[in-house]
């Protein structure tokens, strides 16, 4: 069936919506677990599961051979493609897992550590979980059922998480309640997914329609792996060099600001996928979709980042605690890394909508070779100089993603830059805002959290007034339908209506601030 135009914006705007509001819940969730898990276990614990868990990220990409991807990528998918998927998938998973739980001595040789032997063993039933449910999961996201993904995501966390993980480390498990926490995430996963999508459990041993998928699945399946060592050569760096101690004060500083970041922009990835694939052929949609979402991202994430880099002595002692104060520095510069890694997802989705793999391959290479010299030149410089590397590294990758785009789908460079302007200029206004306030309230010596609080409340002022005074051209649509729905409302009092309506008077008028960016501002090639 053609997916109209008004169906599919509906459908993902649906699919945000849902999505959006599981990842806050997420994001929310994650920082309260890490708050709660940080005070129970030691540094120690948190550096050997992230040591764990590169070696198994490094068969995941073998696991999953990008099979799901095309299952949501393919325009036209029949029976047999379905079955051809769980089968491949359960078939990876059994073998990987066996490969790990036989290798797992031969991490011994990277990481210099041999307590990571039994927690890869362990973890590596993973594999089988996810290769269980990845089918389901595929279906339902080509499907476009973001509100029972959405719901599905959250209750599985809630019961791996909340429920088996904060349990076992009360009980004095240790590690071992991390590892069995993250098994049982995956297992309420598959387990709910396939209740929601039933799929046929029959495997299938004809040769074609594997073929069809593994076309498209391994190239996927190279791209992932090679972004995998590009996103863990800090990890493996740190945990041979500087010690578990160092890498879990580098893992906790960089998942309190990646996890909630990548929850929010990884909905709209989510969505946009599916919806990219559908209208991989009509380029002036596709350009459309691109530059109002990678805008709206931008806008969003620079200035929570500029936030968290003034906020963040205050941000450590409240979630980690005293003992991890040495996170400070290594958060800051992280701050400068993280949100354009955010702000490239976009690129990397449209190149796996439309197919444009190789060039993502190249990519890959090529920043690979670009971070394992700075990691080189930066290594005597500790976990500031490592935090430096992938900081430096982004800038380049950022550009690099942008010629792939330009390429791809014919977007002026200058206006490429120009999805960035909304967000410095929100991140300008909330960084100096909060600045000054952190100025005055320090030499108070306030107790952290009352501090935090205040932090918070003073950037998110800033945040509403430069966004609601100074909307971007793609947020001011959205900003107009929601006051159009609540203006809508019976129960909104009537003396507000005015107020609405001068707002809404106001963004009909294009802000003049802007004007001075109109050069900038380049029209989309047709």
């Amino acid at each position: 069936m053609a997916v109209t135009t008004q169906n599919l914006a509906s459908t993902a705007v649906r699919g945000v919506q849902w999505t959006t509001a599981a990842t806050v819940l997420t994001a929310v969730m994650q920082i309260g677990y890490t708050a709660v898990m940080a005070r129970l276990l030691d540094p120690a614990a948190f550096g050997l599961v992230a040591m764990a868990g590169v070696v198994l990220r490094f068969g995941s990409y073998f696991a999953e051979m990008g099979l799901g991807h095309a299952l949501v990528q393919r325009t036209d998918i029949d029976a047999d493609d379905v079955r051809a998927t769980f089968t491949a998938s359960l078939g990876l998973g059994l073998a990987v897992a066996a490969v790990a739980w036989l290798a797992a001595p031969l991490a011994v040789l990277f990481l210099e550590n041999k307590a990571v032997i039994p927690l890869v063993r362990v973890q590596a039933l993973g594999f089988i979980l996810v290769g269980l449910g990845a089918t389901a999961t595929s279906l339902l996201r080509r499907e476009m059922r973001f509100e029972a993904i959405a719901k599905i995501e959250v209750a599985a966390y809630v019961l791996g998480y909340g429920g088996v993980g904060i349990t076992l480390a009360t009980l004095g498990a240790g590690v071992w309640s991390l590892v069995v926490a993250s098994l049982a995430q995956q297992f309420f996963a598959a387990a709910l997914n396939y209740a929601v999508a039933r799929h046929s459990l029959r495997f299938i041993f004809r040769r074609e329609p594997y073929a069809k998928l593994l076309g498209y699945g391994s190239r996927v399946s190279v791209v992932g792996f090679l972004e995998f060592i590009n996103g863990n050569l800090d990890t493996l760096l740190i945990g041979r060099l500087l010690g578990s101690v160092l890498l879990g004060i580098y893992n906790r500083a960089y998942m309190l600001l990646y996890l909630p970041m990548y929850f929010l922009t990884n909905s709209l990835a989510r969505v946009a996928f599916p919806a990219f694939s559908k209208i991989q052929d009509d380029l002036p949609r596709v350009r459309a979709l691109y530059l109002t979402s990678s805008t709206l991202v931008a806008t969003v994430v620079l200035p929570v980042c500029a936030g968290v880099a003034v906020a963040a002595p205050e941000l450590v002692q409240v979630l980690l605690g005293p003992r991890w104060a040495a996170s400070v520095p290594i958060l800051r510069v992280l701050c400068l890394s993280i949100p354009l890694s955010m702000t490239t997802l976009f690129a990397g989705v449209v190149a796996d909508a439309r197919a444009n793999l190789q060039q993502k391959i190249i990519l890959n290479l090529e920043f690979m070779a670009l971070l394992g010299g700075l990691f080189w030149l930066l290594k005597g410089y500790g976990l500031a100089g490592i935090a430096g590397a992938i900081g430096t590294g982004e800038v380049v990758r950022t550009f690099l993603y942008m010629r792939i785009t330009h390429r791809d789908i014919d977007i002026p460079y200058l206006r490429l830059l120009a999805i960035y302007k909304p967000g410095l200029l929100n991140a300008a206004a909330v960084g100096l805002g909060l600045l000054v306030v952190a100025m005055a309230i320090r030499p108070l010596n306030l107790p952290p959290l009352l501090a935090l609080l205040a932090l918070m409340a003073a950037g998110a002022v800033v945040l509403g007034v430069v966004v609601l005074r100074w909307p971007s051209t793609e947020l001011r649509p959205i900003l107009q339908q929601g006051l159009g729905k609540l203006r809508g409302m019976r129960a909104l009092p009537a003396s507000v209506q005015p107020s609405l309506a001068r707002y809404t008077d106001f963004l009909d008028r294009r802000p003049g601030v802007l004007a001075a960016w109109d050069a900038f501002e380049q029209p989309l090639v047709p």
